[in-house]
């Protein structure tokens, strides 16, 4: 099985996508992505990443940099290095030591109190 670090970036490391980016299963951005980001699925945002957009997922995984609301009604984890400045609407939340995370926290009781990207 691929790990996190295998998968092809949607974003590589130098590019820079601005608008709406909408996919279906897993991402990676390695670069750096304005605008909103529409997902049926985990998006995964890799150490020196930076997303500065409003992200619907179903999942969110963030070693890099995020700037924008969240609503990721599976899963928000940050590992270590990782930031994130924004409002956070999710089902559960990790944050590993040397994570930050500045905004407001929503713990979602039900998928059914959120819908992700059509």
């Amino acid at each position: 099985m691929a790990t996190p670090a295998d998968r092809e970036p949607v974003v590589g490391p130098g590019a820079r996508f601005q608008g709406t980016l909408a996919f279906r299963g897993e991402a990676r951005v390695e670069g750096e992505v304005s605008g909103t980001v529409l997902a049926r699925g985990t998006l995964h945002v890799a150490p020196g990443a930076v997303v500065r957009a409003r992200i619907e997922a179903e999942e969110l995984v963030v070693a890099g940099t995020v700037e924008g609301d969240v609503v990721a009604p599976r899963r928000v984890a940050l590992l270590a290095g990782a930031r994130l400045v924004g409002d956070v609407r999710t089902g559960a939340l990790a944050l590993a030591d040397g994570s930050l995370l500045e905004g407001r926290c929503e713990m979602l009781t039900g998928l059914s109190e959120v819908s992700t990207a059509r």
